[in-house]
């Protein structure tokens, strides 16, 4: 996967006080369903994966889609808030 390492490498040069949580979304046939919880659940509506979801206060502060993930100017602004 080319987004993992982009951004592991994003995240070990931020502040101590952001946290990467990673969640499985299963097999391919598994994610395929559309009534997939992670599809559904009105907080998370992943369209795709990887996706990144940077939150703040209970609330979604901003998110990058599969597609634009592994682009680092993208985590950069995702992650300091621009």
């Amino acid at each position: 996967m080319r987004t993992e390492p982009v951004i592991l490498k994003k995240l070990e040069a931020l502040p101590d006080d952001v946290a990467l949580l990673r969640a499985y979304v299963g097999d391919r046939l598994t994610w395929r369903n559309p009534q997939h919880p992670w599809r559904v659940d009105s907080r998370f509506k992943l369209k795709g994966v990887p996706t990144l979801i940077s939150w703040e206060n209970d609330a979604v502060k901003g998110r990058l889609e599969d597609y634009e993930a592994h682009l680092e100017h993208k985590i950069n602004a995702l992650v300091s808030g621009n």
